[in-house]
Formats: structure tokens, sequence, C-alpha cells
């Protein structure tokens, strides 16, 4: 009798060991998976000599979406390459929102410029892309490069803030080498 139950226990034991292993490979498992998955989905900025190193083979060249807010002012990110579109939008305005939004230079040059009416529309959306322009007397990329600065006429004490970094979006370089070579987006409303 007694080696009946000595075999059920040992049995038991063997089972209640067999099962923790699962289970601790089982969780082993899933937090490897989970892992994985986050260093996969983390975005990574890439350099852009890493860009032409690697022939565009790259996840990132770009920073992400930040979305950084001033009031109905929205714009989509808080860091740039020369190169690259910065997108705006103005939401919810109201009959009586009217005015000017202006876009400053890291040299305090106003850069561009959106003139606005909430009686017209409560919603306006667009984009610019930062360039070299012998209008505006900027003839030299390192003069984009920096903090720029957002404010409404009338409201300069809030303000909003992004950096162009001094690194140029791949394929774009020809356009930053002497004023006035026209990048490839110039919208109708930049006003100098």
């Amino acid at each position: 009798m007694k080696s009946k139950f000595y075999r059920i226990k040992k049995n038991r034991s063997i089972m209640n060991r067999n099962t923790t292993i699962a289970i601790v490979i089982g969780i082993s498992i899933t937090i490897g998976v989970i892992g994985y998955q986050i260093n996969e989905t983390t975005w990574i900025k890439t350099s852009t000599e890493e860009y032409y190193e690697k022939d565009g083979k790259v996840a990132h060249v770009v920073y992400p979406d930040n979305p950084q807010i001033l009031g109905p002012l929205q714009i989509n990110k808080d860091k740039y390459l020369i190169g690259e579109n910065i997108f705006y939008s103005l939401n919810n305005l109201q009959p009586r929102d009217q005015g000017t939004l202006y876009f400053m230079t890291p040299y305090n040059q106003n850069y561009y410029q959106i003139q606005f009416d909430g009686e017209e529309s409560d919603y306006e959306k667009g984009y610019f892309r930062p360039q070299l322009s012998k209008t505006r007397g900027i003839c030299d990329k390192d003069l984009l490069v920096g903090e720029w600065t957002i404010f409404f006429k009338g409201y300069e004490e809030n303000q909003l803030k992004f950096t162009m970094m001094d690194e140029t979006l791949p394929g774009n370089e020809k356009h930053y080498v002497k004023c006035d070579t026209p990048t490839l987006i110039m919208p109708e409303n930049i006003q100098p």
C-alpha cells in the first residue's frame, strides 16, 4: 500500500514540477514576444548619413508626429528636418476670431504668415516648407536651423515653438545649396 501512495505522490510532484516549468517557459516566451514587438514598433530615427549608407533601407528618417497646440492652432511636430513640410490647422474658429498668425525664424524674422477669419470659415489648414529665398534674405540653410516661434498678432506673449534640425531630408539637399532653388512644394499663400 505504501508504494502505491508513494507513486501517486511522486507522480503529483513530477506533474507539479512539469506544470511549473511549462508556466515559466510560457511566461518567458510571452515576455520575449512583447519585448520584441515593443522594440520593433518603437520609433527610432535614423540619420540621413545612415539612410544613404543603407541605400534608403531604414525605418524612419524623420521625427515622429508630436502635435503641438496653442489655442486653435495645431502643428504636426515639434522637430523637423530641413526640407519637410510644416502642417498646421486652425480649429473651431468663432466668427469673432480674426487675425494673423506669424511663423518666425530662429533669427526673429517673419517667414510665413496666415490671415484667418472665423466669419468665413471655422477651420483652416495648410502647410509650408521653409526654404532659401533672396526676397526673405535667407540664402544660407543655417538661417533656417534652430528654434522657430509661432504667435498670433496681438498675443505675442503666448507662443508655440518648434525646432528645425540641422539635417536635410534625404533627396532635398540640392534645394538648399543656393538661393531661390525652388523646392518641390511652394504653397501659393506664402507671403514674403
